[in-house]
């Protein structure tokens, strides 16, 4: 499904009753059945695409929420470790509302997934630019701006989704993600003092968000989009999330270099869903 790291990403517990328990919250609960059953409503072309979505989704929002919690304890304020500490909460639960579903298409029968046996050597779908620990804070609050937004982003495209189990997700996201923009908007316009260490940070996690949504003839996005099952496609959601973006980093004076830069397709790998290094 992508390319394998050369190591695990995250350090693991050598607790086998802990890895269990593990194991067991990530398994499909018995309220989580129906939603199973609702590929069925999926036409035959769009269930692959489906999968490769939530699949990519589910990882993302994992790792994501993993090198949030790295920074508990290390944000600058108290405050911050306290919203490092929720927004890191919000991502791995919505990660675990996704992941079960994955079991429902006849590709996740048999698929590893995170907080499994062997989960950490599994390939991963999450962008190449979560591949590493957050170095700094400009860094954690590039990926919260940038990297959080293209995935709400995209989720905004789902809220009228005729598949349920997005739809239903989707509009519960879309809630919980608003504290996340308030966070990262608030830190963008009080980091005046190292604009340039921010625009690095912005400028590396930067290809990876706006390639996420693929090309615009795109086998996964653009082909639920043609299927009716997201609103946008991929340069819809490309243009949506600059629409997002361009006002605050315009006000912060970080928007021009970015906005100008060309996406190195040459470089996108369509079925890992991310930028080969």
């Amino acid at each position: 499904m992508s390319e394998v790291a050369d190591s695990g990403l995250f350090e693991t517990a050598s607790d086998q009753e802990a890895l269990e328990r593990a194991a067991e919250a990530a398994a499909p609960a018995a309220v989580e059945r129906a939603d199973l059953a609702m590929v069925q409503t999926l036409d035959v072309l769009l269930r692959e695409p489906m999968f490769a979505l939530l699949s990519s989704l589910a990882d993302n929002k994992y790792v994501l929420g993993r090198r949030y919690a790295e920074w508990c304890t290390g944000a600058p304020m108290l405050e911050s470790a306290v919203a490092a500490a929720a927004m890191a909460q919000d991502e791995l639960g919505h990660a675990r509302s996704f992941y079960p579903l994955l079991r429902g298409f006849a590709s996740g029968r048999e698929a590893t997934q995170m907080e499994e046996k062997g989960w950490q050597q599994r390939p991963t779908s999450a962008m190449r630019c979560l591949d590493r620990q957050f170095g700094t804070w400009c860094d954690f609050l590039a990926a919260n701006l940038v990297v959080d937004s293209a995935l709400t982003t995209l989720l905004a495209a789902a809220i009228d989704s005729p598949y349920e189990p997005l739809r239903q997700r989707a509009r519960k996201i879309q809630q919980e993600e608003a504290g996340h923009w308030v966070h990262a908007a608030g830190w963008v316009r009080r980091m005046s003092h190292s604009r340039r260490d921010l625009a690095t940070a912005l400028a590396n996690v930067w290809d990876d968000a706006f390639t996420w949504f693929g090309q615009p003839d795109d086998a996964v996005a653009g082909a639920l989009h043609t299927g009716r099952v997201l609103a946008e496609g991929p340069d819809g959601l490309r243009k949506r999330l600059r629409g997002k973006l361009e006002p605050l980093l315009d006000e912060a004076d970080l928007g021009e270099p970015l906005f100008v830069r060309q996406l190195p397709w040459e470089r996108w790998n369509a079925s890992a869903r991310r930028l080969r290094t």
